[in-house]
């Protein structure tokens, strides 16, 4: 049976709609895993039956501050955690010392050059002038050096066991440096022990990012789906030369990835780096059936546009079935294999492509059937 013979195959349109409505509701429910939003991700291996309440209450309880988040990650559960203060505060007083400690040396270099220049031309003002602008630039960024190592192991009083007794200002970075490594071994050790009072569990894995880096991680992503949804655009219209297979086409790649998007706010999947990558793949796929279904469709003359249309879906279901058992296999051995990476990005797929079922066949190609039949002048 041919569902788009159907005089109200129009009315399938609104499947695809409802689930954007609804995908939207959950969306506001997405959490950003460690990669993205700053801090501390332990995914625990562990087969112990876990109240995500009372180990929220307990882990918050016993590192003051953390702000626990818990979401289930294959073999056992993922803990968030926010930065400790006192080590984010440090490490911007570290960044600070890099800086401060690259305007030393680049104005200590100056100055040598400049001093070997006036060893010829002593009576050169324009050169001594220079050369007292930097000896005034050297001495300020090693008291904004010094200042700013100081206040880096004053943040990390009480975590770090470094001493600082620098007295260069190479040895302030590596003091620095040290402290930091030393404060970051020393948090990790004590979030394993508090997680292991509380869990019991055979393995885990730990990953630390600066808030700085993972807010710059998400600007480049979001500039990314941007860009990659820009030359979609300007592709598919240079392909068809007309609007509405066009933004049916694009319609059917942003409907994918906000039912993705819906089903990660569901089913309490994080967004981080993996996942972006399985959106971006969805992308891809979307525009692989949408464009050929409607290249069918407008641009070939065997048989009706609707027998060409039911063709489309017949075969377009068949890859996607074959996609579905490939990144399901790839969800259930990553989830039982304690891959994080590849659960992410298998979850992610899997809920694009069930939802690319409904957006191209209920959504796409009807909106791009009802164009052909209008510009032919068939009702």
């Amino acid at each position: 049976m041919n569902m788009y013979e159907s005089k109200h195959y129009k009315l399938f349109f609104i499947i695809p709609i409802a689930l954007l409505l609804i995908s939207l509701y959950f969306i506001p429910h997405i959490q950003l895993d460690s990669s993205l939003k700053g801090g501390i991700s332990v995914t625990l291996q562990t087969n112990a039956i876990i109240n995500t309440k009372n180990l929220t209450n307990a882990i918050n309880s016993k590192l003051p501050g953390a702000q626990a988040s818990i979401a289930k990650a294959p073999g056992g559960v993922s803990v968030t955690i926010v930065s400790n203060t006192s080590i984010a505060n440090a490490n911007n007083y570290l960044l600070a010392a890099y800086s401060y400690y690259h305007n030393y040396t680049q104005a200590t270099f100056k100055i040598a050059d400049i001093q070997n220049a006036l060893a010829n031309e002593p009576n050169n003002k324009t050169l001594a002038s220079m050369l007292s602008s930097l000896q005034n630039n050297q001495s300020a960024a090693l008291k904004s050096l010094n200042l700013s190592v100081s206040n880096e192991f004053l943040s990390l009083k009480g975590i770090t066991n470094t001493t600082y007794n620098a007295t260069s200002p190479s040895s302030m970075i590596s003091s620095a440096t040290n402290a930091m490594n030393n404060a970051n071994l020393n948090y990790k050790n004590k979030v394993i022990s508090v997680l292991r009072s509380l869990v019991p569990f055979s393995d885990y894995s730990y990953e630390t990012v600066t808030a700085t880096l993972g807010a710059y991680f998400l600007s480049q992503l979001q500039e990314i789906v941007i860009v990659a949804f820009i030359l979609i655009a300007i592709v598919v219209f240079i392909i068809f030369r007309t609007v509405v297979p066009s933004i049916a086409v694009v319609f059917g790649a942003a409907n994918d990835i906000i039912v993705a998007l819906g089903a990660m706010g569901l089913f309490g999947i994080p967004l981080g780096i993996a996942s972006i990558g399985g959106l971006l793949m969805l992308i891809g796929y979307a525009m692989d059936t949408d464009v050929l279904t409607s290249i069918r469709i407008l641009k070939r003359n065997e048989g009706t546009a609707e027998e060409r249309a039911h063709s489309s879906m017949k075969t377009g279901l068949t890859m996607t079935a074959t996609a579905i058992m490939v990144f399901a296999i790839l969800f259930i051995i990553s989830y039982i294999s304690f891959i994080q990476t590849y659960y992410e990005i298998a979850g992610v797929v899997l809920a694009g492509l069930v939802g690319d079922i409904f957006t191209t066949w209920f959504g796409d190609t009807v909106l791009v059937l009802w164009y052909k039949k209008r510009k032919e002048g068939i009702k």
